[in-house]
């Protein structure tokens, strides 16, 4: 039998520089145009491939660099520092993210998806959508502008709709978010992150747009409301939390509404939702992506868990949960934001405010770090079933007692 002959990939480990790929389009660049001709491969057709074959430890050198180089700035390592006088703050960035990329590559990460996220898909914040609401029922701005302020959403809501009825708010949701969104880098890079599980409380449907590959039932969508589910092994699930545009009337709207889903008063921690995401919670790192994490319901769901586990389980070990979100612009607001995060177990990772390109770069940055490892993460989670049989949603029936 012949001798299959060696080639270049198998001797000089091809499928790793394969791994560095960001780094070898900017190597091949006009940006790198200084390097290539300070390492003499300024006139070759690929020069990365060249200097990777000829001189990898020229290679590892220039790649290190740009790797420190990219880190910081996605990072905002100059803001941190400039900001709060030194680099304490940066570094606790930079242990973070690390801290990020581990669980991302164990394959232990489902971003929770908030509307800071849609805003640049073309789509309201959910405080400009109320006060757009408010006009169209007549109601005084400065009502609205009252109970936004205090973070009163719900009532705002109850009273739009005790004003105009439910129909007008429902039209005016279906108005808003029933249109085709804007695709970003940043919702491109989440459909490479996590191609298994995406929860999100957004009406609109840019997620399943990012997802949809044109296969036949690429994805599959869990409203929130209907918890128990069961979940395809095959297809990305994207759970929707309070509905989806799709269904208006079936989306968590009034105050009413979250009160029978929630929990009127305390926390209602046997109805689906608050179920679902305690099983999250305990099971996976959350990663926060366009979420304020003040007061609204899910925050009230993460507080409960987080008493119920102190009182009940003790030392008991949560994973890590993060959320990456503007720092706070003196350092005892960020030492304030910092311990408010971590007592509901959330990490959090910064970025100078107003910059939420920052959000995409630091994605990338993950993305590009996993890559590096030789690290994807992985399409099927423990709680499926490795067979590809057929299982249930990890909230099953029994669990939420409704046998």
């Amino acid at each position: 039998m012949e001798a299959k002959a060696e080639t270049w990939c198998d001797r000089d480990n091809h499928k790793l520089f394969e791994q560095y790929v960001d780094f070898n389009e900017w190597l091949d660049s006009d940006d790198a145009a200084a390097v290539r001709e300070a390492n003499n491969i300024g006139g070759i057709s690929v020069p990365s491939k060249a200097l990777y074959a000829g001189d990898k430890e020229a290679y590892d050198q220039v790649f290190q660099e740009y790797r420190e180089t990219r880190r910081n700035e996605a990072l905002s390592e100059r803001y941190l520092c400039e900001q709060f006088s030194d680099d304490h703050w940066f570094q606790r960035n930079l242990d973070r993210f690390n801290q990020l990329v581990g669980r991302l590559a164990d394959g232990d990460v489902v971003p929770f998806i908030g509307a800071g996220l849609s805003v640049a898909g073309g789509f309201p914040s959910w405080e400009d959508h109320l006060r757009t609401q408010g006009r169209t029922a007549g109601i005084d701005p400065a009502r609205t502008e009252t109970l936004l302020a205090s973070g009163h959403y719900e009532t705002a809501i109850e009273e739009i709709e005790t004003i105009r009825g439910r129909e007008v708010f429902i039209q005016e949701i279906r108005d808003v978010f029933s249109r085709t969104g804007r695709i970003t880098d940043t919702t491109l890079l989440i459909t490479e992150l996590f191609p298994d599980t995406v929860i999100t409380t957004n009406y609109d449907r840019l997620i399943e747009q990012a997802f949809d590959t044109g296969a036949e039932n690429s994805f599959q969508i869990i409203n929130g409301m209907g918890a128990l589910e069961e979940a395809a092994t095959d297809r990305v699930t994207i759970i929707k939390l309070h509905g989806d545009i799709k269904a208006p009337a079936s989306c968590i709207l009034s105050k009413n509404q979250y009160d029978k889903c929630y929990g009127a008063g305390d926390t209602d921690m046997t109805l689906p939702i608050p179920k679902l995401l305690e099983y999250y919670y305990r099971n996976s790192s959350l990663l926060f992506l366009g979420c304020s994490l003040n007061s609204d319901r899910t925050v009230q769901v993460f507080r409960a868990i987080k008493s119920a586990i102190a009182q009940r389980d003790g030392d008991i070990v949560i994973p890590q949960h993060f959320p990456i979100e503007q720092a706070p612009e003196t350092e005892e607001d960020l030492r304030n934001r910092n311990a408010y995060l971590l007592g509901l177990g959330v990490t959090g990772i910064w970025f100078e405010k107003g910059q939420f390109a920052s959000v995409e770069g630091t994605l990338r940055l993950a993305r590009n770090e996993l890559r590096y490892r030789g690290a994807i993460p992985r399409v099927t989670p423990a709680w499926r079933s490795a067979s590809g049989a057929d299982s249930l949603h990890p909230v099953t029936k029994q669990e939420l007692g409704n046998e």
